[in-house]
């Protein structure tokens, strides 16, 4: 048998002026609420032996999608919380750059490495999200298991599955509703990464 992780980032969420929210707890917006009905629609024929999120309204409001008609508890964790932008969060980008020039000219350039004022880098994600999810993966060995997690957590599982340049990882899209199928043979064995974009019909691999 095989081990399967579903990533999934959750719904749309009630952000029209596009600002840093890492920690901030956004509910979803409507139309999150409809991408989330019907992201659990399509998969409603795979078997999920546990759903977990992390700590936030909007990725427990979208697991609930998925666990709920499963007979599910939606499992929550700190550990999976999207990047914590400190002093930023709450800005837009345009103030960002007027606050904090060099940290915005650091993230344009730099994303993978940038570390926020008070706040995380992408190996801080990874220091917290990893031991996590190893423990997780021990508990539901050739199982199939969903996590209901944000972009950045995802591209910090990606890069530890596959090894890659982080910066590769921001090469992926991952878009609203996206999940990303991971499927390890064996517990020491390589992963296969697939994705499966909101409103597509196929699995495609991860080019990683």
């Amino acid at each position: 048998m095989a081990t399967r992780l579903l990533l999934l980032r959750h719904g749309r969420t009630d952000n029209p002026e596009q600002r840093c929210y890492g920690w901030r707890d956004v509910p979803l917006h409507p139309e999150g609420h409809q991408q989330m009905a019907r992201c659990a629609a399509r998969l409603r024929r795979m078997t999920l032996s546990a759903v977990a999120a992390s700590d936030f309204t909007r990725t427990i409001a979208s697991a609930d999608y998925f666990a709920r008609p499963r007979g599910l508890p939606v499992q929550t964790a700190p550990a999976l919380r999207e990047i914590h932008f400190g002093a930023i969060e709450g800005l837009t980008f345009a103030e960002v750059e007027a606050r904090y020039p060099a940290t915005a000219r650091e993230w344009v350039a730099t994303p993978a490495t940038v570390r926020f004022p008070e706040g995380e880098c992408f190996a801080d994600v990874q220091a917290r999200v990893i031991p996590w999810v190893t423990s997780w993966l021990y508990d539901w060995q050739d199982r199939t298991t969903l996590l209901v997690i944000h972009s950045g957590t995802t591209r910090a599982l990606l890069q530890w599955m596959t090894g890659c340049d982080p910066q590769a990882t921001l090469s992926i899209r991952i878009a609203y509703g996206d999940v990303f199928r991971c499927t390890q043979a064996t517990p020491a064995g390589n992963w296969q990464l697939e994705q499966l974009p909101y409103g597509g019909t196929d699995w495609t691999p991860v080019p990683l």
